[in-house]
């Protein structure tokens, strides 16, 4: 997983007021995922399988793996989570999943990941 922050990292994880703490059309569901995956490191590798084992190992009252699928699925609608596939040097398919706090940085990351693609 990549991320770009809007601000930089310094022991909290800030979000966007307009793009997610004041956004009234993502649910506090898909707001709290966005959340967890900012406040990770870059490259932590944090999947949804791995998401979904943390909440339920922890004693915590989490969401499954449909409840992140679907967050997410709202998520990249909204423009702030971006999955891309490329071929890995061992010539596998690599999925890296991109998450920011606004669309613009999305796209920054975007343009990080793939340089050539027009977004």
């Amino acid at each position: 997983m990549r991320t770009h922050r809007s601000r930089p990292k310094s022991g909290w994880t800030p979000v966007s007021n307009r793009d997610v703490a004041q956004n009234y059309t993502l649910s506090l569901k898909a707001k709290g995922l966005l959340l967890t995956l900012l406040s990770h490191p870059d490259g932590g590798g944090m999947t949804t399988e791995r998401l979904a084992y943390l909440h339920k190992a922890s004693g915590g009252k989490g969401e499954g793996e449909h409840a992140i699928r679907e967050a997410m699925k709202e998520l990249r609608a909204a423009g702030l989570v971006a999955q891309t596939r490329a071929k890995g040097q061992s010539g596998r398919w690599v999925m890296t999943t991109a998450v920011s706090d606004t669309p613009e940085g999305l796209l920054l990351l975007l343009k990080q990941l793939a340089p050539t693609s027009d977004f």
